[in-house]
């Protein structure tokens, strides 16, 4: 059984959608976003250090998510805790800090738009809330959600920033290069550690860490000047898809690939099957109780 109020939500939310068929439209599902209250005060290092102002429990975890491939998944096998928040102007940027342990470590891909197929945290993002398709990502036509994915022990790759944990995949293969400026810093920043640090792929009881601090875009062009950055407020309502895949099953493919519960197997091609994040004050994110649903109007 879920261990709080909100957990039990989505749940409820779940068995909803899969008695009536509502998983079709928009998830319903809305998640706290929480206010930093001091940027200055994160250090982007993949330590938890600086992250005592968060609330454990409005953290994402294994217990609040659910899994495509099986029915039940075990904490020695694979389990996580995720936390993000956002900051007002001047610093303008999404946080995240997320923490995995994993009982077999699949690093395998070299070329970054096959980490799918490893262990990663993937997440999509609509920022300005207004939906749609994510595909068709062009030259030409710009679409407004992007996906990111994180990985650890990264090779040097032409792709990725200085080496870097984070990639930026627009679905497109050739890969539009002339998008990865929005990868580096200022823009992004990102690190993380290991557990044990000699890990490789194959590794047994691994644990590892994500940390980091970056721009959002409501729209993304191949410059900051063709791009619009959001603009980060309270009580502001954004699309955004976690999923954490696990890929060492047996033989090949993912052994687990788990999305938020109420969510949708779809959140990354289509940004109305994204949970909803809803920009909370540090204040209104300590009186949490009930989530707050979207309105028709919420953040579009």
């Amino acid at each position: 059984m879920a261990r709080d109020p909100f957990r039990a939500f989505l749940l409820s939310l779940t068995l909803i959608f899969s008695l009536t068929g509502l998983a079709s439209a928009h998830v319903g599902v809305t998640v706290p976003f929480v206010e930093v209250p001091d940027p200055a005060a994160i250090t982007i290092d993949g330590d938890a250090g600086d992250w005592a102002f968060f609330d454990p429990g409005l953290a994402l975890d294994r217990e609040g998510f659910f899994d495509r491939e099986s029915d039940h998944v075990d904490a020695a096998d694979f389990d996580f805790t995720i936390y993000t928040a956002w900051s007002p102007p001047p610093d303008n940027s999404w946080y995240c800090f997320a923490r995995i342990s994993d009982d077999t470590l699949k690093v395998e891909n070299e070329d970054p738009l096959k980490w799918w197929r490893d262990d990663t945290l993937s997440i999509t993002v609509d920022a300005d809330h207004s939906g749609g398709s994510i595909y068709g990502f062009t030259r030409e036509e710009l679409v407004n959600g992007q996906r990111y994915y994180a990985r650890v022990l990264p090779l040097r790759h032409p792709r990725l920033p200085h080496g870097q944990a984070g990639f930026l995949d627009q679905h497109h293969d050739p890969f539009l290069a002339e998008f990865l400026w929005a990868m580096h810093k200022p823009h992004f920043d990102i690190a993380w550690t290991m557990r044990p640090p000699d890990a490789a792929n194959g590794t047994l009881h691994v644990e590892y860490t994500f940390e980091w601090k970056a721009a959002l875009w409501d729209v993304l062009g191949p410059s900051p000047e063709e791009s619009k950055r959001h603009v980060f407020a309270p009580g502001q309502t954004l699309h955004m898809g976690f999923r954490l895949l696990d890929a060492d099953r047996p033989g090949s493919g993912r052994k687990h690939s788990m999305y938020i519960l109420g969510g949708h197997q779809h959140q990354d091609r289509n940004a109305d099957r994204m949970p909803d994040f809803r920009t909370l004050t540090l204040d209104e994110a300590q009186n949490w109780r009930t989530p707050v649903l979207p309105s028709a109007a919420g953040g579009k």
